[in-house]
């Protein structure tokens, strides 16, 4: 037990470490809120279309739905770990920029304890902030001056979570523990004047998960889950501070913004396999209604949000084989600019190769904003998922 306790507490530090600093968007409107949320999984199944509720499957480390890890290999500890990279274009009335991002998105491990009973541990980015915005206005009854000013945002916050699931029959039932922290950092430059906030951001965190498979139905097996998250109050250590780039004078002064919560969260999934095919669907609501916004440009808006996946198997007769992956999506921001929405198109692709008792799985996903008004921000991206699962034999037979 004493070996297990330093193998978690080592799987905790070295998934915190990368993830401290992780800054996976350059999207402007990540200084609204707590920034831009995490796309979903990313991991074996990320060019399935971040789909999941539904899904219980051997080599899979499920986390959006803690129910739904009870097909882990029971000879290993499964290790799970991810890499994203992407590249964006963004537009706004005449204006145009481009970005290119790498990070570590996910880190996890899975074991069995007893019987019925596993575990997983793990940390994964829930939200990023970075942009760098520089504006020029004229000044008033000057018409040759101008008046420079520059607005830079960074950091973001990191999910740590400890997942318990117990499995009952054909269902399991499951529920993820844990900690949203991080902590973002602000500023706002103008003619050499400096004003910078600072927050330190904290929250607990918990969601339940139910998870059950019906028998086979004229050759097709199917599965439903659900998760519910409750909104819980995000705790945070604010500072301002205020310097002249001309004089180096500056002062540092706590300061108080508003409360701001983490969103309840329902997400039902539906799956389906028929021979070589396995097809899922997840719809997802998130209520931000207990949030709102300190500024007069934007505000909160309820998420809604569908995805449906596709998986063909190569060869099913093999117990490990080569997948081929598809899918789409179709969701809005908790975000709206001046009362417009933005509402986002995803399509993904991928393939999962095993390699001995592991998987290593690429994905591609373009995504793109809808709302073609050109007053409203505009995004097109294309970013690719790298994960591979491994695992860590305990023994050589499986355990009953």
């Amino acid at each position: 037990m004493k070996r297990l306790i330093i193998i978690l507490w080592s799987l905790a530090v070295a998934a915190l470490l990368p993830l401290r600093a992780q800054n996976t968007t350059n999207l402007p409107t990540s200084m609204y809120g707590v920034g831009e949320l995490s796309a979903g999984d990313g991991g074996r199944l990320a060019g399935m279309g971040n789909v999941g509720i539904a899904l219980n499957r051997m080599g899979f480390q499920n986390t959006l739905n803690p129910a739904a890890i009870t097909r882990m290999d029971t000879t290993c500890f499964t290790f799970d770990v991810g890499a994203s990279a992407a590249y964006a274009r963004y537009a706004y009335l005449s204006d145009h920029s481009s970005s290119v991002m790498a990070n570590p998105n996910r880190i996890s491990m899975g074991f069995r304890i007893l019987k019925r009973w596993y575990m997983m541990l793990g940390a994964a980015p829930y939200s990023s902030v970075g942009y760098l915005i520089r504006t020029e206005e004229v000044v008033e009854g000057m018409p040759d001056d101008y008046l420079s000013s520059t607005f830079k945002g960074e950091g973001g916050l990191y999910r740590c979570y400890l997942t318990n699931a117990v499995r009952l029959g054909r269902g399991a039932v499951g529920a993820n523990i844990g900690m949203v922290l991080g902590t973002t950092t602000q500023s706002e430059t103008q003619e050499g004047a400096v004003v910078g906030y600072e927050s330190k951001k904290r929250a607990f965190y918990a969601d339940l998960g139910l998870y059950y498979d019906f028998p086979s139905w004229r050759g097709m097996q199917w599965a439903v889950g659900m998760v519910f998250a409750p909104s819980l109050p995000l705790a945070h250590e604010s500072t301002q501070t205020y310097g002249n780039s001309s004089t180096g004078e500056g002062l540092e002064k706590p300061y108080h913004e508003k409360q701001q919560y983490l969103p309840l969260h329902l997400g039902l999934g539906l799956a389906m396999v028929a021979g070589r095919w396995l097809w899922t669907v997840d719809y997802n609501y998130m209520d931000w209604s207990r949030n709102v916004s300190s500024r007069t440009s934007a505000d909160y808006e309820n998420q809604h949000r569908v995805n449906l996946g596709g998986n063909y198997t190569l060869n099913s007769r093999r117990p490990r084989s080569t997948e081929i992956m598809l899918g789409v999506g179709y969701g809005n921001s908790y975000i709206s600019m001046k009362d417009r929405k933005l509402n986002y198109l995803e399509a993904s692709a991928g393939v999962c190769i095993p390699i001995r008792y592991s998987y290593l799985s690429l994905g591609a996903t373009w995504r793109q904003q809808m709302n073609r008004d050109r007053r409203v921000m505009q995004e097109s991206r294309w970013s690719l998922n790298l994960n591979l699962t491994f695992g860590e034999r305990i023994s050589k037979s499986k355990i009953k």
